[in-house]
């Protein structure tokens, strides 16, 4: 279980094919001796939770199965490319986000990002990100104010146009997160509100 509060950014190392349908990911270590990580943690890569199969100083490995390929956009990373990084949550650790699994629903296209002066608040640069959903079947869990993870951040809904999803990035979540690597026309995870999965999944089979 995560929450969507990215702390640590990491570099891509190598993405490399073991079968015609799953890769090794290799990151660079970004977490401190102090708070050492363990073989066989659970570690959100961009949203999506992976094991730790191997580890070093310098470099953690992940392996992504073929459903983990098939779902998300871990497969297009490039080395140099920038990932968001987040550990599991422990009990009693203050739930700043909100309640992400790393279970990826889907990939969303990222159509607009650019500098937005807010009104009414000068000097203050914020960030006006849209993406557009792959999967229009993802859209009822959406609503507007509602939480949502989009490569593994947890993040408001601002407004929703059609399959479009608006929202405003202020500066701190810009510099902490990977945010500022990716490219217009990439894709990226998307993870909806486990609740609303849960309500509608109540509302189609009410117990008897």
């Amino acid at each position: 279980m995560f929450t969507g509060i990215i702390k640590h950014v990491a570099k891509v190392i190598s993405l490399e094919a073991t079968s015609p349908e799953s890769f090794t990911l290799k990151v660079s270590m970004p977490f401190s001796v102090d708070d050492p990580i363990e073989l066989g943690e659970s570690i959100a890569n961009n949203g999506v939770c992976l094991t730790v199969t191997s580890f070093t100083d310098q470099y953690m490995t992940f392996d992504l199965a073929p459903e983990t390929v098939k779902r998300t956009a871990l497969s297009r990373l490039k080395t140099g490319s920038l990932i968001n990084l987040e550990r599991s949550l422990r009990m009693g650790d203050r739930l700043s986000g909100h309640w992400v699994q790393g279970h990826v629903d889907g990939t969303a296209f990222l159509k607009v990002s650019d500098t937005l002066l807010m009104p009414n608040a000068s000097n203050a640069n914020f960030y006006d990100l849209v993406v557009e959903l792959q999967d229009p079947s993802l859209r009822k869990y959406c609503v507007k104010k509602g939480s949502i993870s989009l490569d593994g951040i947890s993040l408001t809904i601002h407004e929703i146009n059609g399959n479009k999803l608006h929202f405003q990035i202020i500066p701190h979540t810009w510099d902490h997160t990977a945010l500022p690597d990716i490219k217009l026309g990439e894709l990226m995870n998307i993870e909806v509100d486990i609740l609303a999965k849960y309500a509608e999944n109540f509302s189609v089979h009410p117990s008897s």
